[in-house]
C-alpha cells in the first residue's frame, strides 16, 4: 500500500504563512549528482527555471575531483558524458545572480541541493530556501503508515497528488515539475484559508489583538516593577554617595591618613556612578512606557 496524501488541518498561523509564499519572482532548482555525500560528491547536471517553467540555466558539468561514480544519483550521466564539459564553478556568477535575485528558491530537498552546489566550488549568496518535499509532508503526510514513514514523499507522488505531468528524464523537467507543484501547494493553502470564511478570520484577528493587548499589559507591568526597583536602588545609591562623601570631607578636615581619604572619595565616585546609572535606567523605562 502506498502513502495516500491528503490535506490535513493546519494552524491558522501555518495556513497564513504558506498561503502568502511568493508566487512570482522565484526559481526552482534541480540537480543530478555523483552521489549523496555532500562532503565528496559534486554536481553533474544543474537546471534552474522560473515559476512559469522558463529555462534560466541548464548545464551538464564535469566534477573537479571525481573520475567515476554510480549511475543511481547521476541519472545515467557517466564520466565519459561530461569529459569535455565545463566545470560548474565557471558559471558561479550566473548561478549566484539567479539565487540572489529570487524571492524564493524551491527544490526537492533544497538543503542538499544548496550544499552540493557549494561542494562543486560555487559560493551561493544568502537566499530564501523552500523544501518542496518537507513542506508538502508538513501538510499532507499522515503518521499512520508504520511500514512507510510519513517523512518519505517523492516528486512523482506529489505530482500525482496535484495531477501534474512530471518529466524526470532531465533536470529541466524535474525543475519545472517542482515549480508547478510548489505553486499548487501555495494555491491549496490559499484555498483552504479562504474556505474558513471571513467570520473565522475576524475572530482570529480579534484573538491576535487581545493577545497583543495582554502582552502589552504584561510588558507595562514588568516595566513598572523595573522602574520601582530602579527608584529604590537610586535612593540607596544616593544615600551611600552622600554618606561616603561626608566621610571623605570629614577625614580630609581632620587630616586623617590620605589613603583613607582617597578610599572614601573612590567609594563616593562609585556610588555616584551607580546612582546616575539608575536614573538613566528609570528614564529609558519611562520613555518606553
Amino acid at each position: 500500500m502506498g502513502i495516500e496524501y491528503r490535506f490535513f488541518d493546519r494552524s491558522d498561523e501555518e495556513l497564513i504563512k504558506a498561503s502568502e509564499l511568493p508566487r512570482e519572482g522565484g526559481i526552482a532548482v534541480a540537480v543530478r549528482t555523483t552521489g549523496y555525500d555532500v562532503a565528496r560528491d559534486e554536481v553533474v547536471e544543474l537546471s534552474i527555471v522560473d515559476f512559469a517553467g522558463n529555462e534560466l540555466f541548464s548545464r551538464t558539468v564535469k566534477p573537479q575531483n571525481l573520475e567515476e561514480w554510480s549511475d543511481d544519483a547521476s541519472g545515467g550521466i557517466s564520466a565519459a558524458d561530461v569529459a569535455e564539459a565545463p566545470e560548474l564553478y565557471q558559471f558561479e556568477d550566473e548561478i549566484s545572480e539567479l539565487f540572489e535575485n529570487a524571492t524564493v528558491v524551491v527544490g526537492q530537498h533544497i538543503g542538499f541541493i544548496g550544499e552540493v552546489i557549494e561542494s562543486s566550488w560555487v559560493s551561493l549568496p544568502p537566499y530564501e530556501p523552500f523544501d518542496l518535499v518537507e513542506q508538502f509532508c508538513a501538510s499532507h503526510c499522515a503518521a499512520d503508515y508504520p511500514a512507510e514513514p510519513a517523512a518519505v514523499a517523492t516528486l512523482e507522488g506529489i505530482a500525482g497528488y496535484y495531477d501534474l505531468s512530471c518529466d524526470e528524464s532531465s533536470t529541466t523537467g524535474i525543475a519545472r515539475c517542482v515549480a508547478s507543484a510548489y505553486l499548487k501547494l501555495v494555491e491549496e493553502h490559499a484555498a483552504e484559508r479562504e474556505a474558513k470564511g471571513p467570520q473565522h478570520w475576524e475572530a482570529y484577528e480579534r484573538r491576535l489583538a487581545e493577545e497583543r493587548r495582554s502582552e502589552e499589559r504584561q510588558q507595562a507591568a514588568v516595566r513598572a516593577q523595573q522602574v520601582k526597583t530602579s527608584q529604590i536602588n537610586a535612593i540607596l545609591w544616593m544615600g551611600a554617595m552622600i554618606i561616603f562623601g561626608n566621610v571623605a570631607v570629614q577625614l580630609h578636615i581632620r587630616e586623617f591618613d590620605p589613603a583613607l581619604v582617597v578610599m572614601a572619595v573612590v567609594a563616593t565616585v562609585f556610588f555616584a556612578a551607580k546612582w546616575i546609572s539608575c536614573l538613566h535606567s528609570i528614564y529609558k523605562l519611562k520613555k518606553l512606557g
